[in-house]
């Protein structure tokens, strides 16, 4: 009875580290933002302006406890370029994002993974009564 629950409990262990993996290996690769919405005080706009565009590059890592992944992100507007790297890991058995600028920083935002597949990205942030909900398409 003990050498099941202790094989329970290690099952139960590597699903959970499982499903993070499994949603690091599906953001692996370069993520068109098609859409980004703002939502307060129950109105929603839209915010992604002509002329606008993002880009988010996962590099796919094996993660480890406290281990972060490389992130780049490149956005474009008017004729500018700019590139930013961030560091990023999945938790809460692959429902949140966490991004921070790098990894000995520690300001953590976090983002909720409302729809992760091979094509398609929604993120979800609320913060106190604003939400910013993202929309990317796999390149």
């Amino acid at each position: 009875m003990k050498r099941l629950l202790l094989v329970c409990a290690v099952g139960l262990i590597a699903v959970a580290c499982n499903k993070n993996q499994k949603a690091v290996k599906k953001l692996d690769g370069a993520w068109e933002v098609t859409s980004i919405k703002y939502t307060e005080d129950g109105t929603t706009e839209e915010g992604l302006i002509d002329g606008y565009s993002a880009t988010l590059t996962f590099d796919g890592c094996k993660l480890k406890k406290d281990e972060f992944c490389s992130l780049t992100t490149v956005t474009s507007f008017g004729g500018d370029t700019e590139t930013d790297t961030q560091v990023y890991r999945v938790v809460d058995d692959g429902e949140t994002l966490e991004t921070k600028d790098n990894a000995t920083s520690t300001s953590i935002d976090r983002l909720e993974i409302v729809e992760l597949d091979k094509e398609n990205l929604k993120l979800k942030e609320t913060d106190d009564d604003e939400t910013v909900e993202i929309t990317l398409k796999k390149k």
